[in-house]
């Protein structure tokens, strides 16, 4: 094959990689712009208190020698849910003032969770202002960074770090890696804290009530549907969701991004999203519900209708559409 051949074909190819950096440019630019500003507003009340705080604290004892599941500040009001990889994770990030860290993590988070979308194709990058992934940004949550592993498989070992949803991402999209990696990682947490285990257990038993697999709220039965498209990963992953203790809040919607296969798809699940963030809010602040019991029950029934029910439709819909093209 001649040069003068190969030209055109290196100058298409060039041109088609550079609009896709600058989709992922700009899908960076705008998760350092919005969390930024999500930022200054949470810091308007002094209360407001992210997943990420638990974990800063939690590092930064951890560096000093202390057991982190029994020295958790009383102002953060919540036990230290998350396991010792977390916590590990968030060690570089204790060594900022938590004025900068919070942001640097959700930026970097962020970062992981656009490149991983981008992989998928630009309409995946909807889901950047899906009401979901912006929920969860807002409170430091590591669930799209659990996505970014799912899409990632040199990533896996961060599953560990939130290994409920990263069981469901990896039944979807099962990965040796992700298995080899997590053991490593476990094996590491052992050596620095021989007990965390067991911590990790006692501190679930103690505020861990609201955490539910899907399927044991009302009608979340209907989920296991996604099972007689096992085949494909967004049913083993709808399966593996439906199945898994979970909050319920809105950021758990977040591993749902990887089913929409198109724009329309995926406006679909960020508006639904927006439905369960609205709702959250009003019980929140309009009808004074505050503990989470009461709180997830009130709001799951709508998330149920305007996100996991719209993507089991989805997953059902696709397979019988590709079986009718055969």
């Amino acid at each position: 094959m001649t040069s003068a051949m190969l030209e055109p074909q290196q100058s298409r190819t060039a041109a088609s990689v550079a609009p896709g950096r600058r989709w992922l440019l700009a899908g960076f630019l705008f998760v350092a712009a919005v969390r930024l500003g999500l930022y200054a507003w949470a810091n308007e009340s002094a209360s407001f208190i992210t997943d990420f705080d638990l974990l800063y604290h939690s590092a930064r004892n951890l560096t000093h020698g202390v057991n982190p599941y029994y020295a958790v500040p009383e102002h953060l009001r919540y036990p230290l849910f998350y396991p010792l990889p977390a916590v590990l994770l968030a060690v570089p990030f204790s060594l900022l003032p938590m004025v900068w860290a919070r942001p640097v993590w959700d930026i970097a988070i962020g970062w992981f969770f656009t490149y991983a979308l981008w992989t998928r194709g630009r309409y995946a990058l909807l889901a950047l202002v899906s009401g979901a992934y912006l929920y969860a940004m807002r409170g430091g949550q590591t669930t799209p960074l659990m996505v970014a592993a799912s899409l990632i498989p040199i990533l896996g070992f961060l599953f560990t770090v939130k290994p409920n949803i990263g069981l469901a991402l990896w039944l979807s999209r099962p990965s040796s890696k992700a298995v080899i990696g997590g053991a490593l990682v476990l094996l590491l947490t052992l050596i620095v804290l021989p007990s965390w285990p067991l911590d990790w257990v006692r501190a679930l038993q103690e505020n861990s009530s609201h955490i539910r697999p899907p399927v044991m709220r009302p009608f979340g039965w209907l989920l296991l549907l996604a099972a007689f498209r096992w085949r494909t990963p967004e049913g083993r992953l709808l399966v593996g969701l439906a199945l898994i203790p979970q909050s319920s809040l809105p950021y758990e919607l977040v591993p749902l991004a990887l089913i929409p296969a198109n724009a329309v798809e995926m406006v679909i699940f960020a508006m639904g999203s927006w439905v369960a963030v609205a709702a959250r809010v009003g019980f929140f602040w309009g009808m004074g519900i505050t503990s989470l019991i009461p709180l997830v029950a009130a709001i799951w029934p709508i998330q149920l209708v305007s996100v996991y029910l719209p993507m089991l439709w989805l997953v059902l819909r696709r397979q019988s559409e590709e079986a009718m093209g055969q």
